[in-house]
């Protein structure tokens, strides 16, 4: 978990760019999102902050000729959050409203919260899909049993089905703002960006899913990919937003953008121009790497760990390392 002022300050800055209404526009983003409200005085700060920010953003941009559209996540630091944040406490030191996106997954369908919500107690789900609305000092796992979810560390329960992660072929996934967390014991915190995943090994998952909105929640994590020594640059124009679902953006190449819950990583893959992947190879600008192959390796990796891109779903903060290699003769 990361420490409560660097936590607020990523917020704050992030949050001055969504103030500034910036955010994939150009892949057919619907208006509509929901923002939190905060003070005259914290609105204010968040401003300031974002406008350095994005003035930055657009000089670096200018020096390497491409486009900045604007819609930054304070890469540099995934310990972040999206949403503008408020103070911990009201004027007079009782506990203060905090906001916040949530997305919960179970088996590849996503769960429609604020129908499921039972109010009360320190936490609701707003008029939308993913807003929640809590006080300070609430967990996740307390925050989820308002929505009818038995959230523990290992296992999760909805309308009376257990999944526990002690079953083969079902994992669990709690991430608050890309940083895997234990539901019991964190606390959410105003701009928190939380996602609940439930995967089984016997699960329909339609690939890439249902889009949501920028204005929402998306999933956002790095990569990273070297054929033979050399680091694909995903910044190049012919990399940039070729996808609604999944795209770099903004003439940016490390970071990679997901507007769903179900996209694979080979869907992302292939996704870019010039890129194909099957089970045992990939292409890259013409020239295919097969594994099969005695003087050719191919390893894909998220978060240090061997992944099938076909089976592998992203989720928000993932890593992504791929490196191909062909040995000489």
């Amino acid at each position: 978990m990361f420490g409560i002022s660097k936590r607020r300050l990523l917020a704050l800055l992030v949050a001055g760019l969504f103030v500034l209404g910036a955010g994939c526009a150009g892949l057919g983003a619907s208006e509509g999102g929901s923002n939190a409200t905060a003070t005259d005085e914290t609105t204010a700060a968040a401003t300031e902050a974002a406008t350095t920010e994005h003035a930055s953003s657009t000089e670096q941009s200018a020096e390497s000729g491409s486009h900045d559209d604007g819609h930054d996540h304070s890469h540099d630091a995934e310990e972040t959050s999206t949403s503008t944040p408020t103070s911990a406490a009201d004027a007079d030191g009782t506990d203060a409203t905090a906001t916040g996106k949530m997305t919960v997954v179970v088996a590849a369908d996503e769960l429609d919260l604020p129908s499921r919500d039972e109010s009360g107690d320190g936490f609701d789900m707003a008029n939308d899909p993913h807003t929640w609305v809590a006080e300070s000092n609430v967990t996740l796992a307390e925050s989820l049993s308002r929505v009818g979810v038995d959230a523990q560390a290992n296992s999760l329960t909805i309308d009376g089905e257990t999944y526990d992660e002690s079953t083969n072929g079902t994992d669990i996934y709690y991430r608050v703002n890309g940083e895997e967390v234990d539901p019991t014991t964190v606390t959410l915190e105003d701009g928190d960006q939380v996602w609940v995943t439930v995967e089984t090994a016997d699960m329909n998952a339609a690939v890439p899913g249902n889009y949501i909105d920028n204005e929402q929640q998306h999933v956002h994590g790095g990569m990273t990919v070297t054929v033979d020594g050399e680091e694909v640059d995903f910044s190049r124009s012919k990399y940039q937003s070729n996808d609604r679902h999944f795209h770099f953006e903004g003439g940016e190449g490390e970071y990679w953008h997901a507007h769903s819950s179900n996209i694979t990583l080979d869907y992302a893959l292939d996704s870019l121009n010039g890129v194909n992947v099957t089970e045992d190879s990939i292409t890259f600008n013409g020239t295919t790497y097969d594994s099969s192959e005695s003087d050719t390796t191919i390893a894909i990796e998220v978060d240090d760990e061997r992944v099938q891109p076909s089976e592998y779903f992203l989720k928000d903060g993932d890593d992504v390392q791929i490196t191909i290699e062909r040995t000489e003769d």
